[in-house]
């Protein structure tokens, strides 16, 4: 890969790595104000509205991720691609079998530990650290 071009294929990992981590932390946010609503209000309505927000968010990372994508090589593009279409068909399936337990779970591995990264999260650091761009 000529330096222009991986120059401009770091740029947008890096555009997409700061957009995906907005919607990380909108995502956080989200899960708060669902947890809230759920133990400090007994409001499951909310808790659940919350949630689906988080799923439909989740469910168009590969839509909003497109700009950037299509500035990235060929193997890169396929890996980030792949990656964002999982976070979506998990949270597609969420929705489809209306669980508010399984989109609250969702990127949340069952060794998940309170306080560390979630798979979105983790994803994002990959994206800054520009694996996969050589």
């Amino acid at each position: 890969m000529a330096k222009q071009e991986k120059a401009l294929a770091n740029e947008a990992l890096q555009r997409l790595a700061e957009r995906l981590s907005e919607q990380a932390a909108h995502i956080r946010e989200l899960e708060k104000a669902a947890d809230e609503h759920l133990h400090e209000r007994g409001d499951v309505s909310s808790y659940k509205g919350f949630l689906e927000e988080k799923a439909q968010l989740l469910s168009g990372l590969p839509d909003e991720a497109q700009p950037y994508l299509e500035k990235l090589p060929g193997e890169v593009k396929d890996r980030v691609d792949h990656r964002l279409e999982a976070f979506a068909h998990s949270a597609l399936q969420a929705m489809q079998v209306d669980s508010v337990f399984f989109m609250r779970q969702l990127l949340y591995p069952e060794d998940y530990e309170e306080g560390t990264e979630n798979d979105l999260e983790r994803f994002v650091r990959t994206l800054r650290q520009g694996e996969g761009v050589s």
